[in-house]
């Protein structure tokens, strides 16, 4: 009988799991914050799923899982990132400004070209066939450092022209999560590098938020 058969509580909770899950948990926030107008915060709360993203398959290949608990950790990964990676974003985007028909037209591209790069990544899984250096196309998971890192031209912009800017850029992201180009998957010093910037941009975002409070 297979192992998920008995049960009593559905799903795997191990630590790569759990870790999985705090992403999912962090990126919810965000969205609440974003709608609450805590940009900043929500920011933040992006850049936090980012980081127990990167560090949830470090812990995965530390475990001994069996076939059951692999196939669930990797399709928890995926369900996660969609909703971390590819839902935060856009709500957090349009709960930001006005925005403009260009946003919204980046936005659609976007979700639906971040959906068919995760189901492409399952397939790969599923299959074996996926390349242990690196990946086809851009991550999702790399949403959580672009869009903090571009959330800081706001001010120095007008109102149109950033949301014209980050409109094209859900665009050109979108475009960049399906076409078919290898981008190295972290390892080494990747690991230092990426939580490095996130912690810089978390502490400019708590600053922005501390100097200017948005509403909790």
């Amino acid at each position: 009988m297979p192992d998920d058969m008995n049960r009593q509580i559905l799903g795997v909770y191990d630590s790569a799991c759990l870790l999985s899950l705090m992403g999912v948990l962090s990126a919810t926030t965000a969205m609440i914050l974003s709608v609450r107008g805590a940009l900043e915060l929500a920011l933040v709360g992006l850049m936090l799923a980012g980081l127990a993203d990167l560090f949830d398959g470090v812990l995965a290949r530390r475990l001994h899982r069996s076939r059951f608990e692999k196939e669930f950790g990797v399709q928890l990964d995926t369900t996660a990132d969609a909703v971390a990676f590819i839902a935060t974003p856009v709500i957090v985007a349009l709960n930001a400004g006005p925005g403009s028909w260009i946003l919204m037209g980046g936005v659609a591209f976007f979700v639906i070209a971040g959906v068919i790069r995760l189901a492409h990544f399952n397939t790969l899984s599923i299959r074996g066939t996926d390349q242990p250096t690196h990946h086809r196309g851009l991550p999702v998971t790399y949403t959580a450092l672009i869009f903090p890192l571009l959330f800081v031209l706001q001010s120095w912009m007008s109102a149109e022209g950033f949301y014209l800017l980050l409109g094209l850029s859900f665009a050109l992201i979108g475009m960049l999560f399906v076409v078919n180009v290898p981008v190295r998957k972290p390892r080494g010093a990747f690991y230092v590098v990426l939580p490095l910037m996130a912690i810089g941009l978390i502490a400019y975002w708590v600053g922005q938020f501390l100097q200017s409070p948005g509403t909790i």
